[in-house]
């Protein structure tokens, strides 16, 4: 009666119709042994023959659970005392899948065996192939042969023959290890890499695998041996053990090697610990140590070395000269109180301004290893959805051979507020708009007063590094306004300013849109410079006492309260032309403030970067800090213009000019740093700015922006960039062209130009190239260079190629920039860098930075 009812089944057998519970997820290679041992339910075929097969299961496992199994034929042997299921079998069970040709289940020795094209699929995506496999009835030892499996990290382990010992430990006989897919097209064929050994043994309970005999091979070809290898299975993300090892040369440093050791302390905690060694300096040692909070997170990371040859290094101020013990220390931290408040810091220490470039050490506070300055801070931040609070301090440390460190300001506090508050018509007698709060309060100290000549840039004739005023027609010191320039205050200034704005926009029926506004800022400021410090190089002195040739008052607190009001004018014309459709916005705006008088002795600390052009145009203060304010009233206009294309593309462009109408320009009153002069707003009429994008489409993009002398449409700046993608191409460009500005340091026009690109020749194989060229060489030319050098010069060129896919990272790069290795008189070098990075994916990557011997620029010259 059974083996009939068997005969009828065609295809699908349910042995419950229960739902299939979901798995825990379990390492692939503990998984398939004891998922095939399941196997043994397909004896419930029959209803005794079901009861029995599921109690030997249930005895085996511990437990029972619902089970499908699909068949094209199930067939019951009396005399073997076995169960087969065949043609394309396919058996469920708690979310696993196991699918092959042939399954038997042998009642009296409790095996089971799967044959033919064997797939096992784990619940979380691990896929485990075998020509077969086969488990003893406990389901704690088997044997697979020929398995390959793929895990749901997208590695994939492949052997001979596979035996489970017991339920935590699984040995691959003659297995490889790679997380390379195979080839679709040519599946024979070696993957880029790959891991060969005679044994690889993997420990579940551990999250450990172990190689016996290892091998790494390269397309095939083997490349190291190692007798022992240990590493942590691809499902891990922290496990403590050795990474990668680094290598690297340099002259001045010699060979050098280094394998950090990770340390994982707890969940959220973890320290790095870095020995390396370099052939001519010693032991370099560096830690990390990183901590993971339940509202933010922190590290601290250090290096230092105590060196065997100072001599390597120039000496002292263009380098560490002999200052053995050398090092740095950075951290970084960030806590939220709560959902709109943080509290945080960024410090970065260094024992001396050259160490970090000298030893070529990655620093994630500041970036990378090329850098002018370090800044230290700790700040407090809040935001909401209409408000934005922050406080905090800084502190610098120059990086640059220019820099003197007692000329450098420790800013606190700085304090930044804003809010925004939207009113009612109804509730305001119908005034309604927008007010916002602006407000800032800055307190910064030095030892030492900061001072540059006007015109040519002059140097302290002792080691050429500081900057000094000098008048260029007696050869004297000259600390006076008109010759002199004060970058920095030597004692300490504090500023503190609020602003209170309001305006509500309208759009008549026309379309016209008229933003009418008014605003109130009121401003005090105390400035307490020091008389007494100075520093003496050669025969040139930097003295704090010269600021008294600057400043008027000195201790005593000054300020001002300034009032505005302005409407801006926007008529947005939509015009549909064969083309696309076109929008022509001309915009007017006028601004009337008093005609407050404004000395050249004022302090500007914060606004020393002032550049003029279409995106501060129809700002109501152009001034990019809060030292400086327009004065008198001023109207700007101009014209914006927007053509949509539709599948041709986007072109915009914006032109304009700003006027003073009436009372005082402030951009023609210099403050004792000269800002505003030779700006382009200095006149009464001021030079035009304007803007042209254009986007064909996704693949392309130019952009230009220039300012054009209002006396003569001669260009006084100009900047374009642009962006092309044609199939395995990709170029950007980049050109900018700056006139002179004697008056704040620039005495000749500054020209560059950029390019870069990349070409993929392959699939995954490309190279790449950049060059800066600096154009400006020949303003210059006569006066600074021998007559058979070129008009210009290279001043970083740099040529890379790499492979790059799922699994592998290859990159070569070669850099070649100049260096300014100061002396006195100045000698500049070319340095040259080779870097090599392989980054094999669960392996980890090696980088490996080589540094050239540096070649001597001939003509022995200081670029300006």
């Amino acid at each position: 009666m059974a083996m009939r009812f068997l005969r009828r089944l065609s295809r699908r057998i349910f042995c419950r119709s229960s739902a299939l519970p979901a798995a825990r997820p379990r390492h692939f290679a503990a998984v398939a042994m004891g998922l095939a041992a399941g196997l043994a339910l397909l004896a419930c075929l029959g209803e005794a023959r079901a009861q029995t097969l599921n109690d030997r299961f249930a005895g085996a496992t511990g437990k029972k659970g619902p089970m499908v199994v699909e068949a094209n034929s199930v067939v019951y042997n009396d005399q073997a005392h076995s169960v087969t299921a065949e043609g394309d079998a396919q058996i469920y069970y708690q979310g696993k899948v196991l699918e092959a040709d042939r399954v038997t289940y042998f009642k009296d020795t409790g095996r089971v065996l799967a044959e033919g094209s064997v797939k096992l699929t784990e619940p979380e995506g691990a896929v485990t192939h075998a020509d077969k496999m086969e488990l003893t009835g406990d389901f704690k030892q088997g044997f697979v042969d020929s398995v390959r499996a793929d895990t749901k990290e997208r590695t994939h382990i492949s052997a001979s023959r596979s035996e489970k010992i017991d339920s935590d430990t699984t040995v691959f006989h003659k297995g490889t290890y790679t997380a390379c897919p195979s080839c679709a097209e040519h599946p024979e064929r070696a993957p880029i890499w790959r891991l060969r050994a005679q044994k690889v043994i993997h420990k579940n309970n551990e999250q450990m695998l172990y190689y016996e005999g290892a091998t790494f091979e390269l397309y095939g070809l083997p490349i190291a041996y190692f007798p022992f290898l240990s590493m942590a299975d691809p499902s891990v993300t922290r496990q403590s053990g050795f990474l990668p090892p680094r290598v690297f040369y340099k002259s001045t440093l010699g060979m050098g090697a280094g394998t950090p050791y990770f340390w994982v302390l707890s969940p959220n905690m973890d320290v790095t610990l870095t020995p390396a060694y370099l052939s001519r300096q010693g032991f370099l040692g560096e830690i990390e140590f990183r901590h993971r909070l339940e509202n933010g997170y922190y590290y601290i990371q250090a290096s230092g070395i105590h060196q065997q040859d100072d001599s390597a290094f120039a000496a002292q101020p263009w380098g560490s000269g002999n200052q053995t013990n050398r090092g740095e220390i950075t951290s970084q931290g960030a806590i939220w109180l709560s959902q709109n408040w943080k509290f945080g810091w960024d410090v970065a220490r260094v024992s001396d301004k050259w160490f970090l470039n000298d030893y070529g050490l990655p620093n994630p506070v500041l970036n990378g290893n090329f850098f002018r300055e370090t800044s230290s801070t700790v700040y407090l931040n809040g935001q909401g959805d209409r408000g934005y609070f922050d406080l905090r301090g800084i502190s610098f440390q120059g990086m640059a051979n220019f820099d003197y460190q007692p000329q450098l300001a420790a800013v606190w506090p700085i304090l930044d507020y804003n809010k925004a508050i939207d009113i009612a018509p109804e509730k305001t007698f119908g005034i309604g708009g927008q007010i916002t709060i602006d407000a800032n309060f800055t307190s910064s100290s030095a030892s030492l007063a900061s001072y540059q000549q006007v015109g040519a840039i002059s140097l302290d004739d002792q080691y050429g590094l500081h900057p000094v005023c000098v008048n260029p027609l007696t050869g004297k010191s000259d600390y006076t306004p008109g010759s002199c320039l004060v970058r920095g205050i030597g004692g300490s200034y504090t500023s503190g300013t609020i602003q209170l704005s309001w305006q509500r926009k309208y759009i008549d029926p026309l379309g016209e849109v008229i933003t009418p506004f008014a605003f109130m800022r009121a401003n005090g400021n105390y400035l307490s410079y020091d008389t007494s410090g100075s520093a003496t190089f050669g025969t040139d002195t930097i003295a704090n006492s010269y600021q008294s040739n600057f400043f008027t008052h000195n201790n005593q607190l000054m300020g001002s309260v300034t009032p505005g009001v302005g409407v801006d004018w926007r008529y947005p014309i939509l015009a549909r032309t064969p083309i696309g459709a076109l929008v022509i916005e001309p915009i007017g705006q006028i601004i009337a403030r008093p005609n407050t008088q404004i000395s050249n002795t004022i302090v500007n600390m914060d606004a020393q970067s002032l550049v003029f052009d279409d995106s501060n145009l129809f700002e109501w203060n152009k001034y990019s800090g809060y030292d400086r304010f327009e004065t008198g009233v001023r109207a700007n206009y101009g014209a914006q213009f927007t053509l949509d294309m539709n599948k041709n593309g986007y072109l915009n462009a914006m032109f304009g000019q700003s006027a003073q109408l009436a009372g005082t320009n402030s951009y023609a009153t210099p403050d004792a740093a000269n800002i505003g002069l030779e700006s382009g707003l200095n006149t009464r009429m001021s030079d035009y700015v304007g803007r042209v994008t254009y986007t064909p489409n996704t693949n392309y993009t130019f952009v230009a922006k220039a300012r054009f002398n209002e006396a003569n449409w001669s260009l006084d700046r100009l900047d374009v960039g642009g962006h092309a993608h044609y199939g395995p191409l990709d170029l950007s460009a980049q050109f900018a062209n700056y006139t002179q500005q004697p008056q704040i340091g620039y005495i000749y026009r500054r020209e560059g130009l950029q390019l870069a690109t990349r070409y993929d020749v392959l699939e995954h194989y490309f190279v790449s190239g950049s060059i800066n060229f600096d154009l400006s060489r020949h303003y210059y030319y006569p006066a600074y260079l021998p007559t058979q050098q070129p008009i210009y010069s290279i001043a970083t060129w740099g040529l890379g190629m790499g492979y790059n896919d799922d699994c592998t990272k290859l990159m070569i790069n070669y850099i070649n920039q100049i260096s300014d290795n100061y002396g006195n008189p100045p000698v500049y070098t070319r340095n040259q860098t080779v870097l090599l990075t392989l980054d094999l994916r669960t392996l980890g990557d090696i980088k490996a930075p080589i540094s050239l011997s540096p070649s001597q620029i001939q003509d022995g010259q200081r670029y300006n």
